[in-house]
């Protein structure tokens, strides 16, 4: 985890909780070589030692991370040969809810072919439909979590507002990688303004957070950080276009929080192409999004299980990349910003207040794809945006499929 405009500082002390290291596990950290990898380590607890305790001897780095001290979690720096020892200590101290090394989390995008139709994506949700009720509301942001946005694009800088950075080396949210500048494009591209692409949300913010490096990579500490860092910056909708391993107790956190925010929180199901949905998509405040094909079929990558909420279109999808440029991409990474800009269309509406309502109307609308109602594949089907935008969240609503229930409930 890495916070470059926060001041990182050697300990003394908080790597034991309920007592100071072991010397050998001091010793092994201090002589630790400048090669050896270095791991974060991550602990919530109902209650921390008294500070007297905290100054005692100890070796690992503490970073000062606050948008995480907000979840009760802190966070160390040790060497991998310590790091173990440090787990071990945490977790056998009284109070400690969770301790666990961060988690790797990666862009979920899948190598393709730039030849492929442009934007069809739009066409499939009903986005066209859709932008004869809304093109969006200026009061409207959308976070993009990634690994930036590439700040002077002519589709997108018009619609940059103040974002950061959580990783080492950066200042700025500057996209050096390309991923998060196309994720950004195909959520909220300036439409109707005769250059580009026109994304599905025309008049949303974008709100640059940059959580991966220049290889797309990252650590699940600092994509909760980015979490709680928009959420505190008044973004309505977070766009996670990543995922990795499951559990990670730092992101749930973090996602739990921006939900109680009122933040409604998309995520990509991920690239596995097996049953299985990655975190942070899994989590049940968070919008897990499949892809879909050309022929509205889940591909082939597009991981799946219970925990899929929406398809979306996903393969070869047309966007905006760095230095001005445009190409497409494939995966459930562009997937998941349609259902973003989508989320967004609908929070500019009064009726569709939270994060509640606008997941209810976007799965009660959804066209139901693959086998009869929810399924593992696509969830509540696919994303149908003008459907939803007429979606009623104060009516009654009969339960969705209900006509289909109705024969095994007579019997």
């Amino acid at each position: 985890m890495s916070f470059p405009h926060r001041f990182v500082g050697r300990l003394a002390l908080a790597v034991a909780l309920a007592g100071a290291l072991t010397a050998s596990t001091q010793a092994a950290a201090l002589s630790a070589p400048a090669t050896e990898t270095w791991e974060t380590v991550l602990a919530r607890a109902e209650h921390w030692p008294g500070e007297a305790e905290l100054a005692r001897a100890g070796t690992a780095l503490a970073i000062d991370a606050p948008e995480l001290a907000r979840l009760g979690v802190r966070v160390w720096r040790a060497p991998a040969s310590a790091a173990g020892d440090l787990l071990a200590r945490l977790r056998a101290a009284p109070g400690v809810i969770f301790a666990d090394r961060a988690r790797r989390v990666y862009a979920l995008e899948t190598p393709d072919d730039p030849g492929w139709d442009q934007q069809y994506g739009p066409v499939a949700i009903q986005a066209p439909q859709a932008w004869e009720i809304t093109t969006g509301a200026v009061s409207i942001t959308i976070a993009i979590l990634d690994t930036g946005i590439d700040l002077n694009h002519p589709d997108l800088s018009a619609k940059l507002i103040t974002g950061t950075t959580f990783v080492t080396g950066t200042i700025t949210a500057q996209d050096d990688h390309g991923h998060g500048t196309h994720v950004a494009g195909i959520a909220a591209a300036i439409g109707d303004n005769g250059a580009g692409i026109a994304g599905i949300d025309w008049g949303a913010r974008l709100m640059p957070v940059k959580v991966l490096d220049r290889y797309g990579q990252g650590e699940d500490s600092d994509v909760a950080a980015g979490i709680v860092w928009a959420a505190d910056h008044g973004a309505d909708v977070i766009n996670l276009s990543l995922g990795g391993g499951c559990p990670s107790p730092v992101m749930e956190l973090a996602a739990t929080y921006a939900y109680t925010m009122g933040v409604t929180v998309v995520a990509a199901a991920g690239n596995t192409g097996a049953f299985g949905v990655l975190c942070p998509a899994a989590f049940p405040t968070i919008i897990a999004v499949a892809a879909t094909d050309f022929g509205n079929l889940r591909a082939g990558y597009s991981s799946y299980g219970p925990e899929v909420d929406l398809a979306a279109p996903g393969s070869g999808i047309y966007s905006t990349l760095p230095d001005g440029n445009y190409g497409t991409k494939s995966g459930t990474s562009m997937a998941a910003p349609h259902v973003a800009g989508a989320a967004a269309l609908l929070a500019g509406r009064p009726s569709f207040d939270t994060p509640d309502a606008i997941r209810a109307a976007l799965a009660y609308t959804a066209l139901d794809l693959g086998a009869v109602c929810r399924d593992d594949d696509y969830g509540a089907g696919l994303v149908q945006i003008q459907a939803a935008l007429l979606y009623n969240p104060l009516a009654e609503h009969p339960p969705r499929c209900f006509q289909h229930y109705l024969p095994a409930l007579s019997r």
